[in-house]
């Protein structure tokens, strides 16, 4: 068994580790935006997303699949610009500093944003949300799949239930999972889904993607106007039909060619057996943290697969921690937002697989033991290994 990966390791929220077949694609000559190489990889970089989003990649209800040079952030700001005028109202799911990060996109773009929040760590319960969307009278809402501060995934499904039976668009900020976690888009009725290249999907960061439903399409078209004009979904459309007769403005060519092998490997692969690894990663990381003293911020029950927020042992500050493990090649996340001060957070997510996960629990157990924890030399490593080995079913 060897890692699909070189060095650096990156075990963080993103950006993760990139395959070598996608590095050699990126370091490809560079195409015209308008060539046909770019149109056929363009296509199948499209074609992945809609089937890692679970929707239907061509005919009746087939989305706009935008492929955007920009970060996730970029693509958050991408889905509510389109939607949302200024002075109507925006709810926002709030569970954690992502959220609240959708929030301050939709203050800035002139949205009365309302939010519907609770404690770090928790979920917010769909009842709160109904009862937030009928006293709100919003009829675009926002919110978060994974929150990468707190590893907490929420119940979209629900939310998405609430929404359809309100008649309201939800947009799902699925920055940190696509490609990792389902997310079911045309069968739990999401409008659009956000994310971007950096994560879950193992590509170089670069790409703002969207996934548009045909109702949140037409919703913009109903719009008086777009506030953006590079974010503008119409004027996109024809371009990410047609790249080769139809120009709005330049596409990142190389880093449309490195996605779409990106994706090709996901297919390989197969998206239930991605998302069964990513279950298995999340949980034999979990058990290996906890056999050398280091506990999940959040319950298990509402954590995700892609990240995972760590306490630190008693006297020992985060970033030394971090500084520590960095010497043995690994990098680490901090903790963000509230939970910065608390510990550390642990990325199993895109290409990484068990070789990764044992190079980084065996740095982060060697990292402790320098800096004067007691620690059971190679507990960590052993229950991970124990635990991908019991974890037969998924």
């Amino acid at each position: 068994m060897s890692s699909r990966v070189t060095s650096p390791l990156l075990l963080i929220p993103g950006p993760t580790p990139v395959p070598q077949r996608v590095l050699e694609a990126l370091a490809r000559p560079t195409e015209g935006h308008s060539s046909a190489a770019t149109a056929a990889a363009l296509q199948r970089l499209q074609l992945g997303v809609a089937q890692a989003v679970g929707a239907p990649a061509s005919g009746t209800g087939a989305p706009l699949v935008l492929a955007l040079a920009g970060s996730g952030t970029l693509a958050l700001e991408c889905g509510i610009v389109n939607l949302v005028a200024p002075g109507e109202k925006l709810l926002v799911v709030s569970h954690g500093l992502f959220g609240d990060r959708y929030a301050a996109v939709g203050r800035a773009l002139g949205a009365e944003v309302e939010v519907v929040e609770c404690p770090w760590g928790e979920q917010v319960a769909p009842e709160l949300v109904e009862a937030a969307l009928k006293a709100s009278g919003a009829r675009v809402m926002a919110a978060t799949h994974v929150d990468t501060a707190t590893g907490v995934m929420s119940p979209f499904r629900e939310y998405a239930r609430v929404a359809r039976e309100l008649g309201v668009l939800m947009v799902l900020d699925a920055v940190a999972t696509v490609g990792g976690m389902p997310v079911d888009m045309s069968e739990s009725g999401i409008d659009v889904v956000v994310t971007a290249s950096q994560k879950a999907l193992g590509m170089p960061p670069g790409l703002a993607i969207l996934v548009i439903s045909p109702a949140a399409l037409e919703a913009r078209r109903r719009l008086p106007s777009c506030r953006s004009y590079f974010l503008d979904w119409l004027n996109w459309e024809a371009t990410m039909g047609d790249p080769m007769g139809r120009y709005f403005a330049t596409l990142p060519t190389n880093m449309i060619i490195a996605g779409a092998e990106a994706v090709d490997i996901a297919i390989e692969e197969g998206w239930d057996d991605r998302f069964r690894r990513h279950r298995r990663m999340a949980r034999s990381v979990r058990r290996g943290l906890r056999a050398i003293g280091l506990s999940p911020l959040a319950e298990e029950a509402v954590l995700g697969a892609t990240v995972t927020a760590t306490g630190v042992p008693a006297g020992v500050a985060p970033t030394d921690l971090r500084l520590e493990v960095a010497k043995d090649g690994v990098t680490i996340a901090g903790g963000i937002g509230q939970w910065a001060p608390l510990g550390v957070r642990f990325g199993h997510m895109g290409a990484a697989d068990l070789p990764d996960l044992l190079q980084g629990l065996a740095a982060l157990e060697a990292a402790l033991i320098r800096l004067g924890v007691t620690v059971a030399r190679g507990a960590g490593v052993a229950e991970l290994v124990t635990a991908w080995g019991e974890d037969v079913a998924g």
